[in-house]
């Protein structure tokens, strides 16, 4: 007990007086700083509580409003709902007691066919027939292509040739398949239907579209991205970001330099063809075969002689068109999409073939036309070009008008450029001053001139370059010519509608030369696809197009002149009166 008091005493406890007050004292101060701490609060969020109620009560009133509105359309629609259906089910219930029963055993069929295919697909859903099919279809693909890929490599151990042409025989072979058991089938679709405009035209014109959109865009992206890397000079061309973008760059360039070879090559092969047929058909005696005519005139005639049998019907240039057009457009290439070694890489889709046997033809049938062009002026040009003749003979005039500033130095370089655009329609033009020969002009200017540029700028383009201006620049030059062959398809379409008409005004054809030979020029082709993409992204009300249209309506003369004052028309009358 003593060590335990002295211990107390140590610990110095206070008394509990003096403890009861410290408590109480304390107890005091908590219940007024509580208290100034929620009349603070009250004070401070009371404003945010008021707008909170008003937004409440005012979404309780929309709430309502909308609730009994929902409440008495949904019970006004329930009740036109019954209605409906009390009528519906007295009407089908007449209905079924007015049929005979032939018509009810057939819709007891029809509903039994309708209930087992349901049940049907049930079953095959469950048991997974379809999955099962493909499956078992897929393997027996494979094992097909396997075999033919084998068979594709021995026979190209023997002659590549063979190799190469096999998969076009084997597609030529099933169109005339089709055609003996189906003959029916591909006379509606080359006849009846617009497939075959859509391959040959529509389809190309959509895809070149496309490409030139696109081009377009990634020209604009290279030279906003082109400004700002040169803006900011402190960076380093080697950094990991300008790398990668520098790589997506020249991927998304070699995707597009390959779509549009692609596509110029079609436009070639299509320019070409109908060339030749065109010009088949200005030409004396094999004019007579590439005439087409109907099927009703040759079954017509009983009688006919040599050159009348060897005329095609309209119908059979369809089909031939059709087929050979499917060919030349979606048949993917020679080994069904597979480059084979001992194919040597030669396996090439129909359009590359073709393109390779027409370019080499088209470029020695221009090499030949230019030489006898610089042979036949060659009396007064020396040893030179016709074309650097003809510069040299425009230089000095133009630089006296540039000196007298009659006109400026831009002026003169767009003339001399313009010059050396069309010294390739040279030949051409001697037929202007020929009788008769005019159209065979028109055909060179608007078909075989194009393409034998199209065929340069396909070849610039095809020499690769690691230099990602140089690829800009050839992408940029060959989309003149896409944009070229849109305005063609245009202006040919134009043309071929006024055919008629134009067939009995003189020297027609001398300006239509004139107007394809302007229309090759680049400044003329950016300039009028220009307009034609500002026509397109313009609304309907907006474009130039529609409001010549609206001028030409308004400038129409009225039947009725309804503005006519009457009090005037009642003086003529009365003045007319009174002269009698």
């Amino acid at each position: 007990l003593d060590h335990a008091y002295d211990l107390l005493e140590k610990l110095d406890l206070p008394p509990w007086q003096e403890y009861k007050e410290a408590a109480s004292a304390a107890f005091h101060d908590v219940r007024v700083a509580t208290v100034s701490s929620c009349k603070f609060g009250h004070l401070t969020f009371r404003p945010v509580f008021i707008l909170l109620g008003i937004i409440l009560h005012c979404l309780a009133v929309v709430f309502q409003i909308i609730l009994e509105n929902s409440i008495y359309h949904g019970w006004r629609a329930l009740k036109e709902f019954y209605f409906q259906m009390q009528m519906a089910t007295i009407w089908f219930i007449r209905y079924q007691k007015s049929l005979s029963p032939s018509a009810i055993y057939a819709e007891v069929a029809v509903l039994a066919a309708v209930t087992t295919l349901w049940l049907l697909r049930r079953h095959v859903k469950k048991h997974r027939y379809y999955e099962r099919t493909m499956a078992w279809y897929q393997v027996r693909k494979q094992k097909v292509l396997k075999r033919y890929n084998h068979f594709v490599d021995q026979v190209g151990k023997t002659s590549t040739f063979l190799a190469l042409l096999l998969p076009h025989l084997l597609y030529f072979t099933f169109a005339a398949i089709i055609k003996r058991l189906l003959p029916w089938l591909v006379t509606y679709l080359a006849t009846k239907t617009p497939l075959n405009a859509f391959i040959q035209y529509f389809h190309p014109l959509y895809c070149t579209f496309l490409i030139i959109g696109k081009s377009t865009q990634h020209l604009r992206t290279y030279k906003v991205v082109e400004a700002d890397g040169n803006d900011k000079k402190t960076v380093s061309k080697t950094t990991p970001s300008n790398v990668k973008r520098q790589q997506k760059q020249k991927a998304e360039l070699e995707e597009i330099r390959k779509e549009v070879v692609d596509i110029l090559k079609y436009w070639v092969v299509y320019a070409i063809i109908i060339a030749t047929v065109r010009t088949g058909k200005l030409l004396p005696f094999v004019g007579h075969m590439f005439t087409v005519v109907g099927d009703n005139v040759t079954k017509g005639k009983r009688r006919q002689g040599m050159l009348s049998k060897l005329r095609f019907s309209s119908k059979f240039v369809e089909e031939i068109s059709l087929v050979f057009f499917t060919w030349l457009r979606f048949m993917p290439s020679s080994v069904t999409g597979q480059e084979k070694s001992s194919l040597k890489g030669k396996g090439n889709s129909p359009i590359d073939i073709i393109y390779k046997q027409i370019s080499s033809f088209v470029k020695s049938a221009m090499s030949s036309s230019a030489s006898l062009t610089n042979k036949a002026a060659g009396s007064h040009l020396g040893s030179g070009s016709m074309l650097s003749w003809c510069v040299g003979k425009l230089d000095f005039p133009l630089s006296i008008l540039v000196l007298g500033r009659a006109i400026s130095q831009e002026t003169k370089q767009k003339v001399i450029s313009t010059v050396t655009e069309l010294s390739d329609l040279i030949p051409a033009a001697i037929t202007l001053f020929v009788p008769g020969c005019s159209s065979y002009g028109v055909i060179y200017v608007s078909l075989v001139a194009p393409a034998f540029l199209s065929i340069k700028s396909c070849d610039e383009i095809n020499k690769k370059s690691s230099n990602v201006d140089t690829m800009e620049s050839k992408v940029n030059d060959a989309s003149r010519f896409l944009r070229f062959w849109m305005i063609h398809a245009l202006v040919t379409w134009v043309l071929d509608s006024f055919a008629p008409i134009l067939a009995w005004v003189p020297f027609s054809t001398h300006v239509i030369w004139l107007l394809w030979a302007f229309l090759q020029l680049e400044t003329t082709t950016r300039r009028i696809y220009g307009w034609f993409e500002s026509e397109v992204e313009k609304p309907l009300d907006q474009t130039q197009t529609m409001q010549s249209v609206k001028r030409v309506i308004a400038a129409l003369p009225s039947s009725v002149d309804s503005q006519k004052d009457p009090s005037s028309n009642e003086g003529q009358v009365e003045k007319s009166k009174k002269e009698d």
